[in-house]
């Protein structure tokens, strides 16, 4: 899901790793819904958010015309582009590129489970398999709760995390990826 691009040394000799990615989606017979969490706190100003907003551009466009979809973005509070899911077409793809253009570290804190519990309230169509994709930077500080929320919804919702940036919580990322069945990077 993820490959180096290119290593960088910076004037402290820290090392940089600098990641492409592009999401993998499942290619099922049916319809999915996909749902794109992105952390917009004030944690991720600078290259964090750069790198979110190319990284959601991207996944926009590896959606098929099978797919429905939304976005969400989230820090002290949260807000969704559409207030359900849409079918996605060249019309909805355009307002979500709108959208993520604009979006900035101007939320406030991480507080990720409210948002949570906003994307995934209520459940799936039948036979219709959701998947979140979860950009963040941050660390939260009720983790555990964030874990146990993610695993209720497992059997509707497989979660894909990727955390962005050096001081990204790995518990959190790889947490929120094993407990909802995905992956994380």
């Amino acid at each position: 899901m993820c490959s180096s691009d290119l290593v960088e040394v910076d004037a402290q000799g820290r090392r940089a790793v600098q990641l492409a990615w592009a999401p993998v989606f499942d290619a099922e017979e049916g319809n999915s819904e996909v749902i794109f969490l992105v952390d917009c706190s004030g944690s991720m100003a600078g290259t964090s958010i750069v790198e979110a907003r190319r990284a959601l551009s991207l996944s926009l466009r590896s959606l098929t015309s099978r797919c429905r979809f939304n976005l969400a973005r989230f820090g002290s509070t949260h807000e969704m582009l559409f207030p359900d899911s849409v079918p996605y077409d060249d019309s909805t793809l355009a307002r979500a590129d709108q959208w993520v253009s604009q979006l900035q570290a101007d939320m406030g804190g991480t507080e990720i489970l409210p948002a949570l519990e906003a994307v995934l309230r209520g459940r799936p169509d039948a036979g219709t398999p959701r998947q979140l994709l979860v950009l963040t930077d941050g660390e939260v500080s009720n983790t555990e709760a964030v874990l146990s929320f993610v695993k209720r919804h497992s059997e509707t919702t497989r979660v894909f995390a990727f955390g962005l940036g050096a001081s990204a919580s790995r518990h959190l990322v790889r947490g929120m990826a094993r407990a909802g069945m995905g992956a994380a990077e």
